[in-house]
């Protein structure tokens, strides 16, 4: 996946990643057969392979080859119906559009309409939007991913130094696990089991209510390493000797996968679908208690679907950081979900910042952008450490995932806009875990105490400015 089409890139304290197109899903009502999931379950059936970490740096790029897809995901289209229309009613007007079944699914406020692979989603969505009844129709849009302590390679996280966290953790050491983050992503390595193996520095967190929306499951594990590596900035262990640190180390993960990867469609993935899935995903992290959610992803198409899902949570208490998308040598093309934040209160639109604290040359400029964090520049070394001015986090050995190997795990640069959301979760969950209950306030507090960069005021390149984590904190009254 090319810079501009991907929300996030990578060096490598190991070099690599392999490429990810967001393609998203969900299950009907109707669980999965266990012919449908075996492809997965004999991964996570065969016999252990424990984890094996490198303590080794180096730099990836993604693969190009996702800009010839589509942008949305064909043989189906998303729609909602007023309350009042039967389930016949709905299919005989998808019939009329050459629609083939009507699904219902949980986590969801709208339905799926099955058509023929070859037939184009968004003429099949105009006509049913056209039908009395009908709230939307939509294609489904593939989403993108956007992307001092003890800790050994801590020294190479210039990203923490840049809005000093040292002294953040001194007036907040980490958050408490009571404070639960939604990483909706490619997965996590969460957890042993099968060939899957935990990442070495997740080890000792707490993760809570798992979930897979690509293959309806309760194993949301990490096929690719960008849901790793988001993680790790949140919530990474700290100050324990190993590896790097994390802004929020103490709260609880819910690691929730809605992207379908590339290993996911070689295994049979049974709900290889779109944006529509971001939009269940997000339900199902505020239904089971997310006080925080993380998109480090985008589409090119908008989806009425997530922006409801949007005010669910946020309705519910959850702040949400969306990635603001990595588009902008190509024109900084609108990007969703992260272009509905402006309108709700308690979603924010995240830019990325480089080393020298300017906009990364591939992070959107558009009127929707609010709030910038460290996303990095791996085509620049500005602080002389070697290495491109990457996000530091371990992952999966991205080297070796195209082979299969899902137990061996390095220390990659990522740079994208998907790094800096995950800054902005970070705050996010030491302001609430600081005693802000609502996410208005989440976001207002942010705002308000960023450290404004290039035009006076808020701009489209950095929104309100870079965000300010002490000066946030110390601007609430909580001093030390």
């Amino acid at each position: 996946m090319s810079r501009s089409h991907s929300i996030w890139q990578v060096t490598r304290l190991v070099a690599g990643a392999t490429a990810l197109w967001l393609t998203l899903w969900t299950a009907g009502t109707v669980r999965v057969e266990g012919q449908q999931r075996s492809g997965k379950q004999a991964l996570l059936a065969a016999a252990p392979r424990a984890a094996q970490a490198a303590e080794r740096l180096a730099e990836h790029r993604r693969d190009p080859s996702d800009r010839a897809r589509l942008p949305y995901v064909p043989g189906h289209i998303v729609a909602k119906f007023s309350a009042d229309v039967p389930l016949a009613a709905m299919s005989a007007m998808a019939a009329d559009v050459g629609g083939m079944r009507v699904r219902q699914l949980h986590h969801a406020d709208f339905v799926y309409v099955d058509i023929p692979v070859d037939e184009d989603p968004l003429a099949a969505a105009r006509r049913l939007a056209a039908k009395p009844g009908v709230i939307y129709a939509e294609p489904d849009g593939r989403v993108f991913t956007m992307f001092r302590p003890n800790d050994p390679l801590y020294h190479y996280q210039w990203n923490f130094q840049q809005i000093d966290m040292e002294r953040t953790w001194d007036v907040n050491r980490g958050a408490k696990s009571s404070i639960v983050v939604a990483v909706i992503d490619t997965g996590v390595a969460y957890a042993n089991q099968g060939i899957f193996a935990q990442a070495p520095d997740l080890q000792g967190l707490t993760f809570v209510s798992p979930y897979d929306f690509v293959w309806d499951d309760a194993e949301p594990f990490d096929l690719d390493g960008h849901g790793t590596h988001v993680t790790g900035t949140i919530a990474e262990a700290t100050n324990n000797n190993l590896g790097v640190s994390g802004m929020a180390f103490n709260v609880s993960i819910m690691p929730i996968k809605a992207i379908f990867g590339d290993w996911d469609d070689r295994r049979g993935a049974p709900f290889p679908f779109g944006a529509s899935t971001v939009a269940r995903a997000i339900r199902y992290a505020a239904d089971n208690g997310a006080k925080v959610i993380n998109l480090s992803l985008g589409s090119l198409f908008a989806n009425t679907a997530t922006r409801d899902a949007l005010v669910y949570a946020v309705n519910k208490g959850a702040f949400i950081a969306a990635a603001a998308g990595n588009e902008a040598t190509d024109g900084s093309p609108v990007v969703y979900p992260a272009a509905y934040a402006p309108e709700i209160e308690g979603v924010m639109s995240v830019g990325a910042v480089d080393f020298a604290r300017s906009r990364a040359p591939y992070s959107n400029v558009n009127d929707y952008v609010e709030i910038a964090a460290p996303g990095g520049d791996l085509d620049e070394d500005l602080n002389d450490d070697g290495f491109g001015d990457g996000i530091l986090q371990q992952t999966l050995d991205v080297d070796l995932v195209p082979s299969g190997v899902f137990n061996q795990f390095s220390y990659f640069f990522f740079h994208g806009t998907s790094m800096a959301t995950a800054h902005v979760s970070g705050l996010a969950a030491l302001l609430m875990d600081q005693g802000i209950t609502t996410p208005q306030a989440v976001e207002q507090a942010i705002k308000a105490f960023a450290t404004d960069l290039g035009t006076p005021g808020r701009d489209n390149e950095t929104g309100f400015g870079l965000i300010s984590p002490r000066a946030t904190i110390r601007g609430l009254g909580l001093r030390r």
